[in-house]
């Protein structure tokens, strides 16, 4: 069994993919990050920038296990504190990036937040 990835660009479809992808066997988590710059292909953030390559790495670890890219919008898009991801009654987002690992009934189990993201912690994380 390997790692696999889905990218989520439309809120909407967030709580919906989220449940299918919990009907499998393995473990499920969710990175929410700053999206891309159209002019640069890269996020917006400088963080994001960082820890995007360090997650992807430690999640690819754990066999059987979903990553869901959640892409947050543009920078005025993510800093209106009315953005759906902040006022999401499970996610409760406050940073980009934020890491977040969901128990089967769909609650989170634990997350990183910004700079709480290094690769110690998230050997951590997945162990």
């Amino acid at each position: 069994m390997t790692s696999k990835t889905q990218r989520i660009d439309d809120f909407g479809a967030f709580d919906a993919t989220l449940a299918s992808a919990l009907t499998g066997s393995g473990r499920v988590f969710a990175v929410l990050f700053a999206s891309e710059d159209p002019a640069t292909g890269e996020s917006w953030c400088p963080d994001c920038r960082v820890s995007d390559p360090l997650i992807k790495k430690a999640i690819s670890k754990v066999a059987d296990s979903t990553l869901l890219l959640v892409p947050t919008g543009d920078r005025p898009t993510w800093r209106n504190p009315e953005h759906p991801y902040r006022k999401h009654e499970n996610l409760k987002v406050t940073n980009v990036p934020t890491l977040y690992e969901f128990g089967k009934d769909g609650k989170v189990i634990k997350k990183l937040v910004e700079a709480e993201i290094t690769e110690q912690s998230l050997e951590a994380f997945i162990a």
